[in-house]
């Protein structure tokens, strides 16, 4: 014979309660909230970003940086300023010849869509050359680049970007519409 006082029969009636109801084999809301996703990283307004290139051929080496600066408004428009210096060195003519390409621009990005941009960007290049012991001097060009891009948060304020933009002017520095790819990073405050 089982002998059951009222608190072993109130602790019996409980785990048959639990037993019965719908909800007594499924798990708990644990008291800590579990994210499976990781948070959108926020990226600032103020961006600091820049890029470095680095390109080379059979007989021709190119080494580049670029830092820029911007802001964004209403998440939707960035204007920026950047700057940039190129080295290239071309063995293919004979003597070889290296550049010193300076250059600045003023930019804006809009983002009809959030992470996509579509660029305009106005630059001013100034660049010489050497070869053996001749100096061209230097030289100024305008430059009208047209594009777009894509923006990606990394982490905490950090971003990479991905743009493609094609200059509209043809002249001695941009003697083709060839596209020119970019890659950089940056962080946003």
């Amino acid at each position: 014979m089982i002998r059951l006082s009222w608190v072993g029969l109130a602790f019996v009636a409980e785990a048959l309660a639990l037993l019965v109801s719908p909800g007594a084999f499924a798990q708990e809301e644990p008291a800590v909230q579990i994210i499976t996703e990781p948070p959108k990283p926020k990226l600032g307004q103020l961006r600091v970003a820049g890029g470095i290139g680095f390109g080379f051929g059979s007989n021709t080496l190119s080494f580049g940086v670029s830092p820029q600066l911007s802001y964004i408004f209403k998440k939707i428009v960035e204007p920026g300023v950047a700057i940039r210096y190129e080295y290239t060195k071309d063995r293919l003519v004979v003597p070889e010849a290296t550049w010193n390409t300076f250059g600045s621009s003023l930019f804006v990005r809009l983002y009809p869509i959030q992470s996509l941009f579509v660029l305009v960007e106005g630059e001013l290049i100034n660049t010489g050359f050497k070869q053996g012991g001749f100096n061209s001097g230097r030289a100024n060009y305008g430059n009208l680049l047209l594009g777009g891009g894509y923006l990606m948060g990394v982490g905490r304020g950090a971003f990479v970007i991905v743009a493609l933009k094609v200059n509209v002017f043809r002249n001695p520095f941009y003697p083709s519409n060839i596209p020119i790819i970019g890659f950089g990073a940056g962080f946003g405050f």
